[in-house]
């Protein structure tokens, strides 16, 4: 399966599949800044997320929490209270992200971030497989661990 329509799967059957946690790494832009973030995503539709990105000379991090939403614009990730990873302290200068998972009459799925300011930008999705040793190593790079 490609990692969308397993992000997909997990989404519409979450509350039947007992997996504590799933971890993926979604990628999006805005402008010329290129973002690069960390999910992680529990059974029951919630989740973290923390992303990075360049701005002002130096690199910059965000987390934000997440959660899975049906909408009439399809699957919805949404972001709610950026902050200063780690901590309660609003990051006030960030957006939340929303990440809009779609299928068309094809079969063929996509995805948009669109941030609370409206900022449109396609966006990847790739599922981390491996065991927590694997999810580790990647989350290794967003100062976090499972």
């Amino acid at each position: 399966m490609k990692p969308v329509k397993i992000l997909l799967f997990l989404f519409f059957f979450l509350p039947i599949i007992i997996k504590a946690q799933s971890v993926f790494e979604i990628k999006f832009k805005a402008g010329i800044t290129q973002y690069r973030g960390a999910l992680v995503l529990y059974d029951d539709g919630t989740g973290a997320f923390r992303v990075k990105y360049f701005s002002d000379g130096q690199t910059r991090m965000v987390e934000q929490q997440m959660k899975v939403e049906n909408t009439t614009e399809g699957m919805r990730l949404a972001g709610y209270n950026p902050v200063y990873p780690g901590t309660k302290y609003t990051y006030s200068n960030y957006n939340a992200d929303n990440f809009y998972l779609t299928q068309d009459e094809n079969g063929v799925y996509t995805c948009e971030n669109i941030d609370d300011a409206g900022s449109q930008s396609k966006c990847n999705i790739r599922l981390i497989s491996g065991d927590n040793t694997d999810k580790n190593r990647f989350l290794k790079d967003f100062d976090w661990s499972l």
